[in-house]
């Protein structure tokens, strides 16, 4: 069972913002006393969820042509 500071420093955000995923009920938790742990399946959950697949979500860029520095003459 992992500590939200711990949680926290694997998902690289501050234990305030794992704090809030809680609140809100997209992170599951257990609550142990007054202490929340997060199980490595609860984690690993919270991540397959949240996963976004690029080729699904994002329509490709297209590619813009680079411009040119004409203002600059290089000797």
């Amino acid at each position: 069972m992992l500590r939200v500071s711990q949680v926290a420093n694997r998902l690289n955000l501050s234990p305030s913002k794992v704090y809030q995923l809680i609140e809100r009920g997209q992170l599951s938790h257990h609550r142990l006393g007054a202490s929340i742990r997060v199980s490595e399946e609860q984690l690993t959950a919270y991540l397959t969820e949240t996963e976004r697949r690029r080729s699904e979500l994002d329509p490709p860029r297209p590619k813009l042509p680079r411009p040119r520095l004409r203002h600059i003459t290089l000797q």
